[in-house]
């Protein structure tokens, strides 16, 4: 199984030509894919719902959008909505989604705009995982300290909350009734293992890192442990001070901002990651891992 990560600007690669085709090209072959910064009515330009264009461009897999900015469009018409976010594209069905609001504040002489968790649960033929899809506040490491905490909490939390609807011991005459209409078969799973992606606006030398992946012990370096996230590319053998994400431009240095973490149950399943500094089509690499996944944990 493969799954990529890529913040795509919008569509705008590094030549300034707008092209959500290249972009679907670059990340074509992966299962499953986590975008970000796709807009849908932001601006006036040919395909301006991107997310309707990345869905055409993957006529055959499973699309679902947040928005982490919904403003209003009122150039649209009445009920019109202005939104960027985060897309999934999926080989196999989103069995359920949700988005969990991040903490986001003010911050003087910066534009500053919120950040949320996507949170979805893959119906892959072997056994459903979660997969979750996320892009951290740009500006402020304190505030991305407390958006990697709270990340830290729903994922641990979430087996334990269950999907968006749970009935253990419910009996069976109660499934179909009218106020859910729902089947026992059809109640949603939320299991354990987990892939946790996105721009997060943090190197692997950052105390943010630290607090997702755990700090870099003397004598056994930084562990993969129950509770934390472990980086793919790292499980696959690619140094912390190696690859680049974000090329430096004339305000910024080179960076590897964008990652892909597993939970534990994946930790060993990981064969291979990469990122693909070759890519043009957006200000950021997308990175790129492949798992054994078996479904068994």
């Amino acid at each position: 199984m493969l799954v990529a990560t890529y913040n795509i600007q919008w569509g705008k690669g590094r030549d300034g030509v707008v092209d959500l085709a290249r972009i679907a090209r670059t990340v074509a072959e992966a299962d499953v894919i986590g975008l970000q910064e796709v807009e849908r009515n932001w601006r006036e330009m040919e395909h301006a719902d991107q997310v309707q264009r990345l869905a055409e461009l993957f006529p055959d897999r499973y699309v679902y959008f947040a928005p982490s900015v919904d403003i209003c469009g009122s150039s649209l018409g009445a009920g019109g909505r202005r939104q960027y976010g985060l897309l999934v594209i999926s080989r196999w069905p989103v069995l359920t989604a949700r988005t969990y609001p991040l903490p986001s504040y003010p911050v003087h002489g910066y534009l500053n705009d919120s950040s949320v968790l996507l949170e979805t649960v893959i119906g892959h033929p072997a056994g459903p995982f979660r997969f979750y899809v996320t892009h951290l506040n740009y500006v402020s490491e304190r505030q991305r300290l407390l958006q990697s905490r709270l990340i830290l909490d729903i994922v641990a939390d979430a087996p334990l909350q269950g999907g968006p609807i749970t009935g253990p011991g419910v009996p069976a005459s109660e499934y179909g009734a009218d106020w859910i209409a729902i089947q026992k078969d059809e109640v949603p799973p939320m299991p354990r293992p987990a892939i946790v992606l996105g721009d997060f606006n943090m190197m692997p030398s950052s105390p943010e890192y630290a607090l997702l992946a755990g700090p870099v012990g003397p004598d056994y370096g930084r562990l993969a442990e129950q509770g934390l996230f472990a980086d793919a590319l790292s499980l696959a053998g690619v140094g912390e001070s190696e690859g680049i994400t974000y090329p430096a431009n004339d305000i910024e240095q080179a960076k590897r901002i964008d990652h892909i973490f597993v939970t534990l149950e994946f930790a060993g399943l990981v064969r291979r990651a990469w990122i693909d500094e070759a890519a043009d089509a957006s200000d950021h690499q997308p990175v790129f891992a492949e798992l054994d996944w078996s479904g068994r944990v």
